[in-house]
């Protein structure tokens, strides 16, 4: 019995991959806007991944004529992100509007990775949490 439970726990590594990533995840409320941060980092820890979720809650329902303009007007300011390593999405309903940013971090060049206001000296998973803490985050 304890053979098998040996070799199903070393299973259970080997799939899972544990060890060969860590996940940050950072919230922020502020005046009814939620900021998300969601960051992935490789064995090395080097930042490969990091998703932004920006949502806001209306004070009163939209019209769908409201609804529309704001979809085209997010959607446009999406167009801009680069295809080659981001991903952009807008949900926009009568209630809320939510913007969906993924970044494939380890496809960025270091000048777009500057761009993004990111030192990349400091892309560890320490540092990332101490600089998104430092921004009025809460990281864990």
């Amino acid at each position: 019995m304890k053979k098998y439970l040996i070799a199903l726990v070393a299973l259970l590594v080997v799939v899972t991959g544990c060890g060969n990533t860590k996940k940050l995840t950072c919230t922020m409320t502020e005046d009814g806007e939620n900021a998300k941060a969601v960051m992935e980092f490789d064995k090395e820890d080097n930042l490969t991944k990091m998703t932004m979720t920006m949502s806001q809650d209306f004070e009163q329902e939209l019209t769908s004529e409201e609804v529309e303009l704001y979809q085209g007007v997010m959607s446009a300011a999406c167009a801009s992100y680069p295809d080659e390593y981001a991903d952009c999405e807008v949900k926009v309903d009568k209630k809320k509007m939510e913007i969906i940013v993924s970044y494939d971090v380890a496809k960025m060049t270091d000048e777009q990775i500057e761009e993004m206001g990111i030192d990349k000296t400091t892309m560890s998973y320490d540092e990332m949490k101490k600089d998104a803490e430092a921004d009025g985050f809460t990281c864990k």
